[in-house]
C-alpha cells in the first residue's frame, strides 16, 4: 500500500514539473520576457544619452579652454620683455620736465638741466612711452620721460646760466606789470632758458631759480654765460 502511494506522489510531481515547464516555454511567456528585456534596454539608453551629451559638452568646453590657454601663451611669448631698471639716469637736455605722474597730462613739479643725475626707484610703460619714477628729495618723488634722460653720464657744458649784475626782480611775465615772484641779489646764478622781446621792445630773460621756480628778469640786469 505504501509503495503504491509513493509511486502516485512521484507521478504527480513529474506532471506538475512538466506543466510548469510547458508554461514557461510557451510563445506568450517568451514574448513577455522579450518585452521586459527591451524595456530594460530602452531605460538604460535613456539614462546614457544625457550622460553622452554632458560628456560631449565637457569636451567642447575643454577644447575651448585649451585654445584660450594657447592664445594667452602666444601673447606672453610675443610681449616684449620689461626693460631693466637703472639705478641712476642722467638728464640729456635742458629744462627736462619732472611731473607728478607718468604722463604729460600731469603737472610739472620742477625742471632739470642737462647733466643732472637722478636716482630711479621705479618705471612705468604708458602709451606715451617709458617713464622713470625718480627721487627729488626725502619726501618728494616725480616722473621723467625716458627720452629726456640717459643711463650714461652726459656733459652739462651746454647749460647756460644768467648771472645777476645787480639785485633784480624775477616776475611771472616779461613786463613790469607782472607780479614779482622773487628778488635775487647781485651775483645770483640762474639757469638761462630763453630770451624774449616784448611789445615795448624790452628784452627779458626766462630763468629758473635754484628752487625750480621759473620767471622773467629784465635782460639789462643779467649776463648770460
Amino acid at each position: 500500500m505504501m509503495k503504491r502511494k509513493a509511486k502516485w506522489a512521484v507521478a504527480a510531481s513529474l506532471a506538475v514539473g512538466m506543466t510548469a515547464g510547458a508554461l514557461l516555454f510557451t510563445p506568450s511567456a517568451m514574448k513577455a520576457s522579450e518585452e521586459v528585456v527591451l524595456a530594460s534596454v530602452d531605460w538604460v539608453t535613456s539614462q546614457l544619452n544625457p550622460m553622452k551629451n554632458d560628456i560631449a559638452n565637457l569636451k567642447a568646453q575643454l577644447a575651448a579652454q585649451q585654445q584660450q590657454i594657447q592664445q594667452l601663451q602666444q601673447q606672453l611669448a610675443s610681449k616684449p620683455a620689461s626693460p631693466s631698471l637703472p639705478s641712476v639716469v642722467y638728464v640729456v637736455k635742458n629744462n627736462a620736465a619732472v611731473r607728478s605722474g607718468a604722463s604729460t597730462s600731469y603737472r610739472v613739479i620742477t625742471y632739470k638741466q642737462a647733466g643732472a643725475s637722478l636716482q630711479v626707484v621705479g618705471a612705468h610703460l604708458t602709451s606715451q612711452g617709458l617713464w622713470y619714477n625718480i627721487i627729488l628729495s626725502s619726501s618728494l618723488k616725480g616722473w621723467i620721460y625716458s627720452g629726456d634722460v640717459s643711463t650714461s653720464a652726459v656733459s652739462s657744458d651746454s647749460t647756460k646760466h644768467v648771472i645777476a649784475t645787480a639785485a633784480v626782480n624775477i616776475r611771472k611775465g616779461a613786463t613790469t606789470s607782472y607780479p614779482i615772484i622773487a628778488t635775487v641779489p647781485k651775483g645770483t646764478e640762474m639757469v638761462y632758458i630763453q630770451p624774449f622781446t616784448n611789445s615795448k621792445g624790452e628784452k627779458w630773460y626766462n630763468v629758473q631759480l635754484s628752487d625750480g621756480r621759473r620767471g622773467w628778469m629784465a635782460a639789462e640786469f643779467g649776463e648770460v654765460k
